[in-house]
């Protein structure tokens, strides 16, 4: 997990308004899957293969790999130290460098890699709470001293595992369903990780979203990583028009510099997944897309509070509501990112987000959902269990499984309701306010929905989530 910075954007307030027309961007790349047609022996769900999609060898789903890290003494300690230096992490500063590694996996050895820690709320969470076993994560880059240089295609691995996930495959089973249904999302396996000759973890081994993971869904444009930092063109990049992305305050310009009907593919894909730590569910973690006139595009990037994380987490589970996600949280949510406000706030695009949520049920399957969950926890339970990094107990993992498999079946229903209410207008308005539930943060009470008066209460009565705005 990585909290990001969004930037300085006035904020708008929630306000119902008419309908707008949208363009024709999809925000899914047309057969982006069909890149290659090679799938895993197995594919590690229930008997369907799992098609790689142009994956590097690497993330075959049959097996997991054993990556073996040798560092030197000295540079092992410059990092643990660094681990545990969590106050950087609370200023944005620029955390973590690479230090000199040699890799090992099936036989190969990549002498010159480089290694540094990878995370930044899920670094500072470990080291907060997990004492003796709070568990690094990774980035090992190829190229660091040598630009050109991959690994079977690749230019860096991403060892990941918050110690939110205890599925230990959130993003395994999430990026494998994105890259499946055509939206951008990078390859994915779980991988055991040794360090200088001792087990240290189970992770879910990632690719970096690099131009070659771009170049497979779109045009060689400009990647952004949380509207701030670059990851491809990173010397070229137009900063000017990420600009007037942040400087955007209202419907209009917002339309102007964002593929919206693109986007929402993206933020229906999220809400499907029951995310609490992406755009949808979070509003830090995500990629924008430089489409050049049409637009940026917004795509999923950080899917590891994914499924069953809501669930053991927080509330309200898998009925997280699709727009006012922040609501009915147990644990505060983050405020809603100022687009998201601004587009949500509109009748006619909820309908949009609705039409593209309905398009997306039609391609979720929760029997190969729940053939995976019950195949590849099987194929890593012996690495969760010698973990000696785990921060979850056998039962903690059994009770996660165990609500991932319930998500993938309730969550689809709960989404098919929204639909009907949004695009169908058949939903309940249980507090007579005149707004059904589907466009009312809180319908348990009259006085709380989109566009109300805001008073001065303590309470987010226009449902924008922020408190008492007209009072300070």
């Amino acid at each position: 997990m990585v909290w990001g910075r969004l930037g300085a954007v006035a904020g708008a307030a929630l306000l119902a308004v008419g309908g707008v027309g949208c363009g024709g961007g999809t925000g899914v790349a047309p057969d982006a899957g069909a890149a290659d047609s090679g799938t895993s022996p197995t594919g590690g769900d229930g008997g369907t293969p799992l098609s790689t999609s142009g994956c590097a060898d690497l993330f075959d789903q049959d097996k997991v790999r054993t990556y073996s890290i040798e560092m030197d003494p000295v540079e092992w300690q410059k990092m643990v130290d660094e681990f545990n230096n969590i106050a950087p992490l609370l200023t944005d500063a620029n955390w973590g460098t690479y230090h000199p590694a040699v890799l090992h996996v099936d036989g190969e050895t990549v002498s010159d890699a480089a290694i540094k820690l990878h995370g930044q709320s899920s670094w500072y969470q470990t080291v907060m709470f997990d004492g003796a076993r709070a568990k690094m994560q990774f980035e090992v880059s190829f190229d660091e001293a040598d630009s050109t240089k991959r690994f079977h295609g690749l230019s860096q691995l991403i060892f990941d595992m918050p110690r939110n996930d205890w599925t230990f495959m959130h993003d395994r089973l999430a990026h494998a369903w994105l890259r499946q249904t055509g939206i951008l999302s990078t390859c994915a396996a779980s991988a055991r990780v040794e360090l200088n000759g001792s087990y240290y973890g189970l992770f879910v081994a990632e690719e970096d979203y690099t131009g070659r993971v771009v170049e497979q869904f779109f045009p060689d444009g400009d990647l952004w990583k949380g509207g701030w930092l670059p990851k491809t063109n990173k010397r070229t990049a137009n900063q000017a028009r990420m600009d007037t992305f942040w400087a955007a305050s209202d419907l209009a310009s917002v339309s102007a510099i964002v593929d919206i009907e693109g986007s929402m593919v993206s933020w229906a894909a999220e809400a499907l997944l029951n995310s609490g730590d992406s755009y949808y569910g979070g509003s830090h973690n995500f990629l924008l897309y430089d489409q050049g006139a049409k637009g940026f595009v917004f795509l999923p990037q950080d899917t590891d509070g994914t499924f069953d994380y809501l669930v053991l987490f927080d509330l309200p589970g898998a009925h997280n509501h699709p727009v006012f996600w922040w609501e009915g949280r147990a644990m505060p949510a983050p405020a809603p990112g100022p687009h998201w406000v601004i587009v949500m706030s509109d009748a006619g695009w909820r309908k949009k987000y609705a039409e593209a949520i309905a398009a997306l049920l039609d391609r979720w399957d929760p029997a190969q959902f729940r053939g995976r969950i019950d195949s590849w926890s099987q194929q890593i339970a012996a690495d969760i269990a010698a973990d000696p990094h785990t921060w979850a107990a056998a039962g903690d993992v059994t009770r996660a499984m165990a609500a991932a498999r319930d998500v993938v079946e309730d969550r689809p229903e709960y989404l098919r309701s929204f639909v009907a209410c949004e695009r169908d207008g058949v939903g309940e308005d249980r507090d007579g306010d005149g707004f059904k539930w589907c466009d009312d943060c809180r319908d348990d009470d009259p006085a709380v929905h989109l566009g109300a008066p805001e008073r001065c209460n303590g309470v987010d009565d226009n449902c924008n989530f922020t408190v008492d705005e007209a009072c300070q």
